[in-house]
């Protein structure tokens, strides 16, 4: 019997029993870790503060680290990840086991960007903890070669800091030929504390954006263009699954 058979199995009692046990203890060391973050930013805002909006490379680290604005967190290293799993109790492996989350995904182009690009699935369904592996569809149709650059932000933005991306094609230069044609995967999980942190109960949907900007190879700062058209569109930037494309 699965994990997830196991707890369904449960008596009414025990399941809040272990419902109770698991949050009690999550909100204990998100409170703690509360503090340590308080401490953490404050240091961090007072030595970026000169350095945010003149270096974009500084501002995609910071909302990496933190999840602002809906931007995902780099994952952890593989052994701090095991050792973590290694460390949930059957109370909270139970709760993340049940814990049944949908990705939809969404893509746009910025204006004159003469490519389509569009997601390979519609919406892939995972537990947290759950590696996942999706695709997405470009293709240049014009006459002529063409460089792009994406953003990506996940929504709702709360959500973000929970979102690890392990690979994607973000914020890296992407060229197409005449008419060329590329998947482009990105492969990522959402973090197995989503399921017990209070402020995400209820949510059980979560949309992965990339939105791909045409890049004036001329003037060098691939990055710094893509942010920057972001901005003025008003674009916030931040077992295995696999979706087969289509």
């Amino acid at each position: 019997m699965s994990t997830q058979g196991k707890f369904e199995s449960l008596p009414d009692s025990e399941k809040r029993r272990l419902l109770a046990a698991a949050r009690l203890r999550a909100q204990s060391q998100a409170n703690a870790s509360s503090n340590n973050a308080a401490y953490y930013l404050f240091a961090l805002v007072v030595g970026m503060v000169g350095l945010t909006y003149a270096s974009v490379p500084l501002y995609r680290m910071f909302c990496q680290a933190t999840g602002y604005g809906g931007t995902t967190r780099r994952v952890k290293g593989v052994e701090e990840k095991l050792l973590e799993a290694e460390e949930m109790d059957e109370a909270t492996t139970l709760i993340v086991a049940g814990r049944r989350i949908k990705i939809t995904f969404n893509s746009d182009v910025a204006d004159g960007m003469q490519w389509k690009f569009s997601p390979c699935q519609r919406e892939v369904h995972c537990v947290p903890g759950q590696t996942v592996l999706a695709f997405f569809r470009a293709q240049n149709l014009s006459e002529a070669a063409i460089t792009g650059v994406s953003t990506y932000n996940v929504t709702p933005m709360k959500a973000g800091p929970y979102f690890n991306k392990i690979q994607c094609f973000c914020f890296e230069e992407q060229r197409l030929q005449a008419g060329e044609e590329v998947d482009m995967p990105v492969f990522f999980y959402v973090d197995p504390e989503f399921a017990l942190d209070p402020k995400m109960k209820g949510l059980d949907t979560l949309t992965l954006s990339y939105t791909f900007f045409k890049v004036d190879e001329e003037k060098g700062d691939l990055i710094a263009q893509a942010t920057a058209q972001a901005a003025a569109a008003n674009i916030p930037t931040m077992q295995m699954n696999v979706a087969t494309p289509q």
